[in-house]
This record gives structure tokens, sequence and C-alpha cells, in this order.
């Protein structure tokens, strides 16, 4: 006997084959799913204690976002100047700026208000997992437990892991790894956790080799994967070819054994032609942040080229904006199509695509969430259709969902078969109390980040 049945929609289901099922169903049973089909031959073959009337509405898997700093919930909408020398350049913005203001006075309280805050927005937008790099120097040991903590109360799905960097000191760096693994330790291999711990690592240019060959090292051993950023700056790029004599970040990491069909990369803007084969060699997925590199200036990834060559693309909130898949999609249609002036360039099936099986192959967990399978996790999200103007009238449901639904229009979420959304309310949380208290941490948070002075030119520490 089924616990739920999602019955009456339209079941897009993201699988190998593309299926949409009118007037379909989902089954559900514990945490997996027990059947997709045609509302009536589910039924036929199961009954259920709870049925979900999806009528008017379409069946989708629950999204996956392959890149995030959720605690930058917090800092989003922070009033902070930016002087136009540092502004000119993200390699300034980022060394002497963002991590004075931003990431060094941040403390763990914050980090658990803010991942409350982002989890919140993300689930009842449709985000039933969320990858995840923690910055901040000086919140280790122990903020990766302040994370989870804020994630198993929301109740998400999350890949958690802890930004190790020895942009301060090698011990620093070090006490990064340490926190990884710890993390690791304890939640990878547990039963069927919504939780699970992945090696995370700032950047090459920000880390000694041996860093990120010890990061490599611990990936390997407990078989979780790797965060990271890539080649997101010229002034990266430009840093690790002056200091290594490669052709740019990805040949550098090539170089290391570093790269690997378990690496997530975030942002991969500044890659050549060389650099895209040994991105495809090596299998590497890459998080599309499209907003985020927008609105700071970064750059645009060669998105187009992978996925042309059959890489893992996905696409990332980064922390930036309004948490919302549906808007993601869009903008990295539109984006992608004004820069090659190519109107047939990501087409809706290719943005859901990298919305949610994307993202789970960049987090290598294709096998268990990303599209509505029999087996597969159930991970649920139910979109109203039906009686709002910007929805109104549709003929293409696909285009639809892609580019013109938006995270207000998800009725109802389920995260491991867990109902965590009704309604347009989440069920789990307050979201009022966890508003005001979000709201209070950022004020605190500001006032710190505000009188935080810049730092000089920065210069990776000698080992």
């Amino acid at each position: 006997m089924a616990d739920y049945i999602f019955e009456n929609g339209t079941v897009v289901t993201m699988d190998g084959k593309g299926k949409i099922i009118e007037d379909g169903a989902v089954a559900v049973e514990g945490n997996r799913i027990l059947a997709v089909g045609k509302t009536s031959d589910v039924k036929r073959r199961h009954s259920a204690e709870e049925r979900i009337d999806a009528r008017g509405k379409v069946i989708l898997p629950g999204f996956v976002t392959s890149h995030n700093h959720m605690y930058n919930s917090l800092t989003r909408y922070m009033k902070l100047s930016i002087s136009p020398e540092i502004g000119l350049d993200f390699g300034p913005i980022l060394t002497r700026w963002w991590w004075p203001k931003i990431e060094d006075t941040c403390r763990k309280d914050d980090v658990y208000a803010g991942v409350l805050l982002a989890s919140t927005e993300m689930v009842k937008r449709g985000i039933t997992c969320t990858a995840d790099l923690q910055e901040g120097q000086n919140l280790i040991p122990g903020v990766l437990d302040y994370a989870a903590k804020a994630v198993e109360k929301v109740g998400i799905r999350a890949c958690l892991s802890f930004e190790a960097t020895d942009r301060e000191s090698v011990k620093k760096g070090r006490l990064g790894l340490k926190e990884n693994e710890a993390f690791i330790k304890k939640w990878n291999y547990k039963k069927d956790s919504r939780i699970r711990g992945m090696m995370g690592v700032h950047t090459c240019f920000s880390c000694h080799p041996e860093t990120l060959r010890k990061a490599r090292e611990i990936a390997d051993k407990h078989r979780c994967g790797i965060q990271i950023h890539i080649a997101q700056s010229v002034y990266e790029v430009k840093m690790i070819r002056e200091k290594y004599g490669v052709g740019g970040s990805v040949e550098f990491l090539d170089k290391l054994g570093f790269l690997g069909p378990d690496v997530n990369a975030a942002h991969g803007i500044y890659i050549s032609k060389k650099e895209l084969e040994i991105w495809q060699r090596n299998d590497v997925g890459l998080s599309f942040n499209i907003k985020s590199n927008a609105f700071w200036a970064n750059g645009l990834a060669p998105v187009v080229d992978l996925l042309r060559r059959g890489c893992k693309v996905g696409l990332g909130v980064d922390g930036e904006n309004i948490y919302d898949m549906f808007e993601l999609m869009a903008y990295s249609a539109a984006i992608l199509r004004l820069y090659h002036l190519d109107l047939s360039l990501i087409p809706p099936k290719q943005a859901l695509e990298m919305a949610t099986m994307g993202g789970a192959r960049c987090l290598g967990l294709e096998k268990e969430i990303g599209s509505l399978e029999a087996g597969k996790k159930a991970d649920v999200l139910v979109a109203d259709f039906s009686g709002h103007a910007h929805l109104t009238p549709i003929f293409d449901k696909l285009a639809a969902l892609a580019f013109y639904v938006r995270g207000t229009d998800v009725d109802t979420v389920m995260v491991n078969g867990e109902i965590v959304v009704r309604g347009k309310r989440i069920l789990t949380v307050d979201e009022e109390k966890i508003s005001e208290l979000a709201a209070k941490r950022a004020a605190k948070y500001q006032e710190r980040a505000a009188s935080a002075p810049l730092n000089p030119p920065w210069n990776l520490p000698k080992k």
C-alpha cells in the first residue's frame, strides 16, 4: 500500500526518455517512488493512505541546485559600498572586500539563521536538494554542524561542505580539510540520510598544491565527491598561469590529478579550448551560476560548448538574489541566447534537464534523485497552472515550466517521502519566526561588515 498518490496531474518525469504523462500519477511508499504512470493504471494497482489531487497542476521531480552559499541569504540585500577601484575587478572584490567584510565577520549563529532562511525559501519554491559550500575561516571547527541542524529542521536535502583554503595560513587550510572529513564521517555512513558531506575547497589559487592533493586523497577515501570554484575570474587564471606556468586553472588541476567525475565545479568561466577537452575527459560537472556571474560581472561560462560535448551541467543559486530555480532556467536561456544570438539554444526540455537531472549528476546523485522513476527517492514538487493570469493560456506546458512559471506557483513539495510544503505553506518550521530571526542576525552582521576595514592586496601565504 502506498503512503501517497499524486494523481490527475501532468507528470513530467525527466527520465531518460523524456516521458510526459497527461492525467498522470506518482505513488510514494516510504521515502521512495513506488510507481509512475496514468492515474487510472496507478490507482488500479495501488491504494494509498492519502491521495493528492493535482488536477490543473504539473508534477515534477524536485529541483536540484548544484552550488550554493546558504548563509549568504543574510548578506544578499545588505547595504555595503564597494569603492570604484575595488569594484572594477573580481579579484580585489573577493580578496580585499568580500573576505574581510562578509566571510570574516560571520558567526556560527549567522550560519544557522541563514541556512534556515535559505532552506525555507528554496523548498517553498520547489528546490528539494542543494549543494552548499560554507565560507568563513573564523567559523571552524564546527560550523557544518550548525548548517546541518538548520537543514534537518527545514527538511530539505543537502550536500554540505566547508571551503578549505590556505588564504590565511596552511594551518587554517588543514583545519578546513578536517572540518570536512569529520562531517563526512558523521553523516555519509548513515542510511537514508537527507544530509551528506562532500570535500570542499575554495579555489586552486587560494590553496597550495599539497592542500589540493590532500583534499583529493580524503575524497577518494570516503568516495564523497568534491566541491570547488574553478576559473571564476581573470584574476584567478592569471595568477595560476604566472605561478605554475600552465595554461589555466583547469590544466593546473588536471596535472595535479585533482579532477575527476566526482568534482562539482562552480563557475568554469575562463576555460580555453584545450581545457574544454580536459574538462570533458575528466567528466567534471559544471554548476552554471548565471545570476551571480551576471550581477557580479564575472563573465559567462562556455555552457553551450560543454553541453554539446555531453558534459554535466547543473544550475547554481550561489547565494544570489531570489532562490528560485524557475528564474535560473529563464535567465540561463535568455542570456545564452542573447550572447550567442541563437534562438535555438537551451530549449525548454534542456533547461528543465539542467534544473533536475543535471544537478543530480553534478552531485553524483543521479541514481537517487532528479527524475520521477520507480525506486528513486520521493522528492516531488507540484506546480499550480490553474487560475493564474501569467499562466493563461498555456498550450506548451514545457515552455511554461521552463521560462514562465515562478517559485511562487509551487503548491506542494515532498522531500524524501515527507510533505514539507502544502498549499504553498511550509509545514516543518514557522516561516515568520525564521524571517524575524534572520532579520535580527543580519542587522548585527551588517554592522560588523560595514565597520570591517579592507584587506591590503593579497598573496597566498608561504608554507
